[in-house]
């Protein structure tokens, strides 16, 4: 299932040769920064590892806005956004196109209005473990990132049907563990 997290962005100064392009630079995904997830049955932790990036799907990549797929995208790999991973993360630098809703949230992004960037992801079958005694996800690798974007509540972020079943699927079996050990011990105070 595709998911989707919140980093931050913000607007470059102009170019070396004084041309005002419209470019935006961010890095959409943090290594080893334990974030609050929010879903329906709570909140749990969630880690990106170092590495997880090194064997992704890094191509066709668009740069949105609020994730909105209706849209025409401000920026897509390789023409006019790069990417690149480093020790800390996922970075990139857009080159937005000169038209109305792009100004405007090159601007917003410049003023401070829009801080916060989020991505769309999948990770592969094993690629993240979650433990329910510590209520923490941790993902090792990532399989595809399919879009940055810009967007405008980034305290909020969304997580996929997999990250919430998953996560339902341990709170299940560790209440059944729980609820086992109490019979267990019901059954030896009998004796």
């Amino acid at each position: 299932m595709k998911e989707t997290r919140i980093t931050e962005i913000r607007a470059a100064e102009p170019t070396a040769d004084g041309a005002s392009a419209l470019v935006l630079v961010g890095r959409p995904i943090l290594y080893d920064t334990p974030t609050t997830i929010k879903d329906e049955s709570g909140s749990y932790t969630e880690i990106i590892g170092r590495g997880a990036l090194d064997n992704a799907d890094l191509t066709d990549v668009r740069l949105l806005y609020n994730h909105d797929l209706g849209k025409v995208p401000l920026a897509r790999t390789p023409k006019t956004m790069t990417l690149w991973i480093d020790e800390s993360g996922l970075s990139f630098k857009a080159v937005l196109p000169e038209t109305e809703a792009a100004k405007e949230i090159y601007e917003a992004v410049k003023r401070g209005d829009l801080s916060g960037m989020s991505f769309a992801f999948t990770v592969p079958e094993g690629g993240d473990t979650y433990d329910a005694t510590t209520n923490k996800r941790v993902i090792r690798q990532i399989a595809k990132v399919y879009e940055c974007s810009v967007v405008p509540y980034p305290a909020y972020p969304t997580t996929s049907i997999e990250a919430r079943s998953m996560r339902a699927a341990a709170l299940k079996t560790m209440e059944a563990k729980r609820q086992a050990k109490i019979l267990f011990h019901q059954i030896m105070k009998v004796r």
